[in-house]
């Protein structure tokens, strides 16, 4: 009697784990469907409109990370723009970025090496902060005399504020410029404008992002860009557009680093809604914008 208990006991042991395990598995393949499809749309978002014809893309490999030069005809310095997609962390490529890119490189005569780091869910941090930094180092090592520029936008530009963070403590040379565009900085997204705006932003909600969050987090310490400390930050320009709900990601970060940076600058772009020059390149706006840019990169 006692060993028919003991062996219903393991049965039941068996079938709960693998129950447990088989939820498991359908949580992570809905997860991983969802976000395959959320990439298959955030893809088109490269053809709205037409790559430069001025600009020359060609793929590389740095460290092992893939990565894409984009090198304008008209270029006229030796600055490397390093660009940082953004997508939540988890959505976006050379696909989704290319045409917008593009037109940066041409407007600031600068060659941009755009990274096309790992994504989560399938790659969470600190997989992409660590492909960038060591990018970094061996732009570093290569380009010895050209001035490198950070650039993101969006959760790319979160990811900017984290690899200057993990440049600092390694100890390594800061890029001489960061430009933040939209910047997705506060994961636990609880600033005001997340509920002030809302009505205003027709692209992004705070159930989503938290969502995303979720995957890039895996519940790890010290990955939220927000709640790092810096001693020290390069010059940086943050650009964000008046009706999107990352509006406050973007002033509190210009508000906590011009104490430490005093060369810092903000701009509110009225009635812009998110990564606005990704939607539309030929606005007065996205002009603007753009020139504000050259500015920054060719000082």
């Amino acid at each position: 009697m006692q060993k028919n208990r003991d062996t219903m006991r393991t049965t039941i042991k068996i079938l709960l784990t693998l129950l447990i395990s088989t939820t498991m598995n359908a949580q992570t393949t809905s997860v991983l469907e969802k976000v395959n499809n959320d990439r298959q749309f955030f893809e088109t978002l490269g053809n709205i409109y037409p790559v430069s014809k001025n600009v020359k893309i060609s793929d590389t490999q740095i460290t092992n990370v893939k990565c894409y030069w984009f090198q304008p005809k008209t270029e006229k310095n030796e600055n490397i723009i390093v660009y940082l997609h953004g997508g939540s962390f988890a959505l976006g490529s050379i696909n989704s970025h290319k045409a917008m890119v593009s037109q940066i490189a041409e407007t600031t005569n600068s060659k941009i090496l755009f990274i096309e780091y790992s994504l989560a869910p399938e790659n969470p941090f600190p997989v992409a902060i660590n492909e960038i930094v060591n990018v970094y180092k061996a732009l570093l090592k290569s380009y010895p005399k050209s001035k490198i520029i950070f650039m993101g936008d969006s959760a790319g530009g979160g990811l900017a504020v984290s690899g200057i963070h993990s440049i600092a403590e390694n100890k390594l040379q800061l890029p001489s410029s960061v430009i933040l565009l939209s910047p997705w900085i506060n994961l636990k997204c609880n600033t005001n404008s997340y509920k002030t705006r809302q009505k205003t932003d027709p692209i992004l909600t705070k159930q989503n992002l938290l969502e995303y969050a979720e995957y890039y987090l895996d519940s790890s310490a010290n990955a939220d860009p927000n709640e790092l400390v810096f001693e020290h930050f390069p010059p940086v320009f943050v650009l964000v557009g008046s009706n999107e709900i990352l509006f406050d990601d973007a002033r509190n970060f210009y508000d906590y680093i011009k104490t430490i940076q005093p060369n810092a600058k903000f701009k509110e772009y009225e009635n812009q809604t998110h990564v606005w020059l990704l939607t539309n390149i030929s606005s007065e706006k996205s002009k603007e914008t753009l020139d504000d840019i050259k500015d920054l990169v060719n000082n």
